[in-house]
């Protein structure tokens, strides 16, 4: 990556990719190209984060220069070229990693977006080229990338647009820190292998790469031209005379700690500017504006001032009805040509207090000994980290993001719930389940019906006894562990015993012998629930017909 003030997380996708590339020449299992995929998904939330922190410097080049445009006009101008290149080199390779995906899938699943689409990258809408491909089927297919990047020239491309950023950063950053890292970031060379033998950049990176693995290589790629991007303008804005402007005392802030609020609670916001002036603070107005004929913002209709300290507007407003909320003003500056005006707007949402609790795999809860009854419990606009969970009948115990409750009598069991909103502990409410035991096992051959079996189904080393729960519905299995089968065979009373589920080698001989129409009886049928506690589940009458 470009620039020595890497993120945390940034190195360790770095690293991470690194690890996961040494593990691919091993062994490509499900587990290395699932990584894969999860790696990608944080490089690319990373270079969102890029984007968004260069649009606010870009923001505040275009203030400088419109302040002042003698002198930070030409340092704007240099600003925005990186911006072009940096946007050009990225909307290159997302296409090409959609392609890539479509050529393999022949469809490509977007974050957030309900079906897959088939449509061709340039006739896709532009909110959805950005997003994040998800659901990626053939992973390890070897000869897609290749393809696309090398056959079809795709990847010489690429390193060409990266080879003219990089010399063009150089140029802007000579003799800083910022040039050496370049050097490193953006090195194309050969690859130098075994025995003296070379290979070029674009072969060693796409030639029989995993699909997933070179659609990370590429999220990897936009991410390190963002990070070089974010070093250049944020290098070029250091040489504008700071005297002149202070970049971020112009851009016009709110700041809410939540955009969802309860019906009843305050919504509250901090508006300011982004870097404000030390020896002034600005004046904020509340309500409805419009830019006049002349292009000047105004305020309009009715409107309030909000208190402003230490630069900050504190704003706050009592809700009472419920849906998003829009809201917004203008921030006025007192500069050397006057006050000036600059807007800003934000919205809320309102909800009635609710909750949720939803049982994932039945309608009641039952008494499972050690095992707990999985639950979901949400609570709207609240994360989970927030949120508490109580019985009054039983304990419930945390288990990743979910809980389980392990209720303590038959009846009926209270779950609530209570959730920190806006720092204050806030109970959400109650539900009501009800509460039963787990229903006792029936012993049933396999093949039986009505309590006869034909001969050959007997026979058949497939044929075991099973303990079922009837109109059970909980996933609980109980498995069958021992019985003995018993029956008349030339006037005497012949018994046999098997451990585990399935008739023994001697049982089938002696049913083998047995007329039709002949008596079993399969009784000491035992079974083993999953908290291992066994049970005796009596005597079954099979007729052999």
């Amino acid at each position: 990556m470009a620039g020595n003030n890497l993120s945390p997380r940034q190195k360790m996708i770095g690293m991470m990719y690194l690890v996961l590339t040494a593990l691919l020449a091993l062994n490509v299992s499900k587990e290395v190209l699932n990584a894969f995929q999860n790696v990608n998904g944080g490089i690319v939330r990373t270079t969102e984060n890029f984007n968004s922190k260069n649009a606010e410097v870009y923001n505040q080049f275009l203030i400088a220069a419109e302040t002042n445009p003698a002198k930070a006009g030409p340092w704007k101008d240099k600003a925005f070229r990186v911006k072009s290149k940096s946007d050009s080199i990225s909307a290159l390779i997302q296409k090409l990693k959609y392609e890539i995906v479509l050529s393999a899938d022949n469809k490509v699943t977007f974050s957030g977006v309900v079906e897959p689409l088939t449509t061709p990258y340039d006739e896709l809408p532009n909110n959805l080229k950005n997003l994040l491909m998800v659901d990626i089927q053939k992973k390890s297919d070897r000869d897609k990338a290749g393809d696309i990047m090398i056959n079809r020239g795709n990847g010489n491309l690429v390193k060409g647009s990266l080879v003219d950023f990089r010399d063009y950063l150089l140029t802007l950053t000579k003799g800083t820190s910022i040039s050496n890292s370049l050097e490193k970031t953006f090195d194309f060379s050969d690859i130098q292998m075994k025995k003296g033998v070379s290979e070029s950049w674009v072969n060693y990176n796409f030639n029989d790469m995993p699909l997933i693995a070179a659609i990370t290589l590429l999220s990897k790629i936009q991410a390190d031209v963002r990070n070089a991007e974010s070093d250049a303008i944020k290098h070029l804005q250091k040489e504008i005379d700071a005297g002149s402007l202070k970049f971020t005392s112009a851009e016009a802030i709110q700041i809410a700690p939540s955009n969802y609020v309860f019906v009843g609670d305050s919504f509250k916001a901090d508006v300011f500017l982004a870097a404000k002036d030390s020896t002034q603070n600005p004046v904020i107005y509340v309500g409805d504006y419009e830019l006049d004929e002349n292009g000047f913002y105004q305020m309009i209709g009715k409107y309030d001032s909000i208190p402003v300290k230490g630069g900050k507007g504190k704003f706050a407003i009592k809700t009472r009805k419920q849906g998003y909320q829009k809201w917004g003003g203008l921030i006025g500056m007192k500069t050397d040509e006057g006050v000036k005006m600059y807007p800003f707007s934000g919205e809320f949402q309102v909800a009635a207090q609710s909750f949720v609790v939803s049982p994932t795999k039945m309608n009641v809860l039952y008494l499972l000994g050690d095992m707990g009854n999985p639950i979901d419990v949400s609570v709207p606009g609240v994360p989970k980290d927030k949120i508490r969970v109580s019985c009054n009948n039983g304990v419930i115990k945390k288990v990743g993001g979910s809980w389980e409750v392990f209720p303590k009598t038959t009846g009926k069991a209270k779950i609530t719930v209570s959730a920190e909103v806006q720092g204050k502990n806030r109970t959400m409410g109650t539900m009501e389940f009800r509460v039963k035991r787990v229903p006792k096992p029936e012993p049933k051959l396999i093949g039986s019906k009505n309590g006869k079996i034909k001969k050959n189904q007997i026979l058949s080393k497939n044929c075991k006894m099973i303990a079922q729960l009837k109109d059970f519905d909980f996933d609980i299995k109980n498995t069958v562990v021992g019985f003995t089968l018993d029956g008349l065979y030339k006037g005497e009373i012949v018994s046999k015993k098997v451990l585990g589920n399935k008739l023994s080698d001697d049982m089938r001989e002696f049913v083998k012998d047995l007329p039709f129409g002949s008596i079993i009886y399969i009784s000491n049928i035992t079974s083993k629930g999953p908290s291992g506690k066994k049970s005796n589940l009596g005597t079954i009458k099979v007729v052999i017909n």
